[in-house]
């Protein structure tokens, strides 16, 4: 956790105090929170009159509309009075037009999505009601830690947003095309052969010989894996590239694009989503979102011929994506806002039904005790890939996140392929890429540094 974010139990007990006048309006305390052993929830949390009467606009970027239309009537069955609207477009519109709504003061929706990308940007702003005020504490041990972690503002007395989901990071591979290669199928022995980035080199050059298909879409994304969880930088905000493995997977990335061995072509783009689907790209990693997107966009009649595997080469347990929910200081219907929060993301029966529609991955970790996450699916031949992510979920640990990260992430693709394209070797590229991060992020960098300052907590 981070240095400054100590939420102290004073801070703790006066955030809770404060519900009873302040932020939510109606709401009281009540009686759900998570027991110790993590699983069965015990007190209070912001109950709120059942039968209160309220408009409310919900806005965000497709498909959250879907998943909040898939658990609607669960929540009018609890709050049959409260009318919700919903409004949504593009991720980048929404959040346009919502920070554009919060510095004018009006026009912003009831319930915010945010798109972790912008969660350090968003934890600070005192334009968003402190949920703290609504008993969002109650649920601290209800969600797994990484993403709790990083909606607690810098000064450590706020909490402005609250997880919804988040993206467990598996390597998504055909059975089909890794048994004509004469590799293994089962993701343990797959684990097992992947386990080195000499192992991972050979199986694509496997894959290539036997039976002429691209292992990965682009081996750049192999580096991206590392910093997957947007940790880049330290507390005194150093940038900090050098990890455990860097150079020997940069090595790797060099080897298979010398040896053809990746489609070299952005895991995203056309090209790549009809090698998903026809088998000329044998793997790929992303968050158990991905597996969303094969089953209904990319790959609907792929079913029994996808797996999902650990991370490969001792990259770790990492998150790709996952939201958060706001409520905008401006709102006159902060109770019913936070009606609909607690039910949509701190119940297992709001987060499942999300779940089931649209393969959000629940951050609410009492979630996970429903029995849908030990069945098998069909689509991935049968394999307990919810129970596989569940685990990897409440295995990753806090990181120190700043504004600067969306910047750092971005220049990871173009630096290492500039660096794959002037043949320079790992070391040349880790220092191409620190250059060209330092540079993008220099603004950005003075605008976190002035939020901390703004926080009492830089002292530099």
């Amino acid at each position: 956790m981070r240095r400054h974010v100590k939420v102290t139990t004073m801070l703790l007990i006066l955030a809770m105090a404060a519900s009873i006048a302040t932020g939510c309006g109606e709401a009281a305390e009540t009686s759900e929170s998570a027991s110790a052993a993590g699983g069965e929830q015990a007190a209070a949390a912001g109950e709120i009159d059942k039968n209160m009467k309220a408009d409310i606009v919900v806005g965000g970027w497709p498909s959250g509309d879907d998943a909040f239309e898939a658990a609607m009537a669960g929540f009018q069955e609890e709050y049959p009075n409260i009318h919700v609207e919903l409004q949504f477009t593009d991720t980048s519109a929404h959040h346009q037009n919502l920070q554009t709504s919060l510095a004018a003061g009006s026009g912003a929706p009831d319930v915010a999505m945010v798109e972790g990308a912008y969660v350090a940007q968003y934890r600070n702003s005192t334009a968003l009601a402190d949920l703290n005020t609504c008993g969002a504490q109650n649920y601290r041990n209800d969600f797994v830690s990484f993403k709790w972690d990083q909606c607690i503002s810098d000064d450590g007395t706020a909490m402005r947003l609250i997880p919804w989901d988040i993206g467990p990071t598996t390597l998504f591979y055909r059975t089909d095309i890794f048994e004509k290669a004469g590799l293994p199928t089962d993701p343990v022995e797959v684990d097992k052969i992947l386990s080195t980035w000499d192992g991972v080199l050979s199986a694509a050059e496997q894959v290539k010989e036997k039976t002429g298909a691209w292992f990965v879409p682009d081996a750049s994304y192999f580096y991206q894996l590392l910093f997957q969880n947007r940790d880049y930088y330290d507390e005194d905000l150093n940038l900090k590239l050098e990890r455990e493995g860097d150079i020997d997977c940069l090595n790797t990335i060099i080897k298979f694009r010398a040896e053809g061995l990746d489609m070299n072509v952005d895991m995203w783009s056309t090209e790549a989503y009809a090698a998903y689907a026809d088998g000329t790209i044998a793997s790929v990693a992303s968050g158990a979102w991905f597996g969303g997107f094969l089953k209904t966009d990319i790959d609907p009649n792929g079913a029994g011929h996808w797996a999902a595997a650990n991370l490969p080469a001792g990259i770790g347990v990492k998150n790709w994506g996952g939201s958060f929910l706001a409520i905008p200081e401006q709102s006159k219907n902060k109770a019913a806002a936070w009606a609909f929060i607690q039910y949509m993301v701190a119940t297992s029966e709001g987060q499942n039904a999300m779940f089931a529609a649209v393969d959000y991955f629940p951050a609410y970790t009492p979630a996970y005790d429903d029995p849908i996450y030990a069945e098998e699916d069909p689509y991935f031949g049968g394999q307990k890939t919810k129970a596989l992510w569940a685990s990897l979920a409440e295995k990753l640990e806090p990181v120190y996140t700043t504004q600067m990260d969306t910047t750092a992430e971005g220049q990871i693709f173009t630096s290492v392929n500039q660096g794959l394209e002037e043949g320079l070797d790992a070391e040349g590229i880790r220092s191409l890429l620190a250059s060209n991060i330092e540079t993008a992020a220099k603004e950005i960098r003075e605008q976190q540094i002035q939020t901390l300052k703004d926080a009492g907590v830089w002292n530099k």
